[in-house]
């Protein structure tokens, strides 16, 4: 009888291994998926997706700039409700936006973008409405 009660309590720890194996295996699989995804989640963008706004004080009229992001990425910077009053005080605004909407696109990102000299307060006024709009955006 003492050989079955020893074969019974070795059986019983060989159970508790495999149990612990099994579970040690789900969780080593679980973790390696987990980041795996987490890596492909990258690759999809920074932001998430929609159209964000931010409103921009020239003299005594607003305007509004927009971001849409797409698929993580900035896909458009625009201005919108732009009174005729700022189009003719601020004759640079358009081309200032124009030229900003295109290096932020391509860098996806308000930082390191580059202006002409004689659009330093517009750009940097634009420039600011597009950082706030990303930082709404940040995922």
């Amino acid at each position: 009888m003492q050989h079955t009660k020893f074969v019974v309590v070795k059986m019983r720890e060989l159970l508790k291994t495999a149990v612990f194996a099994v579970l040690g295996v789900i969780i080593l699989v679980g973790l390696i998926t987990f980041f795996l995804r987490m890596g492909a989640g990258e690759e999809t963008g920074q932001y998430r997706d929609g159209t964000y706004e931010a409103a921009v004080q020239l003299g005594t009229e607003q305007a509004v700039v927009s971001v849409e992001i797409n698929d993580g990425k900035i896909a458009q910077v625009t201005m919108q409700e732009m009174a005729e009053s700022v189009a003719v005080m601020y004759p640079m605004v358009e081309s200032t936006m124009d030229e900003i909407a295109a290096q932020v696109i391509q860098n996806q990102s308000a930082q390191q973008v580059d202006v002409s000299s004689q659009q330093t307060y517009s750009a940097q006024v634009l420039l600011d409405a597009v950082a706030q709009c990303l930082a709404q955006a940040e995922a």
